[in-house]
């Protein structure tokens, strides 16, 4: 499969038309809540995009028995969590389109940081890879959001090769998010290269739209 420019420009019109609206609201509650020292905006984040955006969080956390009893203990590790937590996401900070290689390369190791912080907390050691994008891609919308269905779509694109490792994996990234990343980089370029307009939010929601 190759990039189809038409089927491109036509999934960011449907996007601008259907779910822009939708993750506005998500990115004006980071922007409006972007630390972790309260434990009110700890709930709003965790418990809105954790649900809005399926990211499966909930069902890796083993139940207390009490109601959202596993989104709770998320939020506990947040707030015990939250200078390590600030210092991630400041990192992320100024980042804005165009994604470069410098910034995906950042982006992966506070991904890795991230993933091995919650990582622990779920059980039988699932990954909390989908979420963890998700969850910084509201506070940095350049960070690439990694699901199954975008992964698979983007591994039927973007054949791999070994030169799409543009830069070394940084200690304690997460290898799978990291490869997803440079697929991900060689179709933003080509969307470029082919005269669209790239940005993260739209080649992620062109990848979904494939499916």
């Amino acid at each position: 499969m190759s990039l189809d420019a038409a089927k491109y420009q036509a999934s960011c019109n449907k996007y601008g038309a259907v779910w822009k609206a939708l993750d506005d609201v998500l990115y004006d509650l980071c922007k409006n809540h972007p630390t972790h020292t309260a434990r009110g905006s700890i709930n709003a984040k965790l418990w809105i995009i954790g649900r809005t955006y399926a990211t499966g969080i909930e069902r890796k956390i083993e139940s207390k028995g009490s109601q959202g009893s596993s989104m709770t203990q998320l939020a506990d590790l947040f707030e015990t969590n939250q200078n390590a937590i600030d210092q991630l996401v400041s990192e992320l900070a100024g980042f804005s389109e165009p994604l470069t290689e410098k910034m995906l390369e950042t982006i992966v190791r506070v991904h890795g940081q991230l993933f091995k912080l919650i990582q622990p907390l779920l059980t039988d050691q699932q990954s909390p890879r989908s979420f963890v994008s998700k969850y910084l891609h509201f506070h940095c919308p350049l960070v690439p959001v990694y699901d199954n269905i975008a992964q698979q779509e983007l591994r039927k694109l973007i054949r791999w090769r070994k030169h799409y490792e543009v830069f070394a994996l940084p200690s304690g990234a997460d290898s799978d998010y990291a490869r997803y990343c440079f697929r991900f980089w060689q179709l933003y370029q080509d969307i470029g290269q082919a005269g669209g307009t790239a940005s993260v939010k739209l080649v992620d929601n062109y990848l979904l739209s494939l499916a």
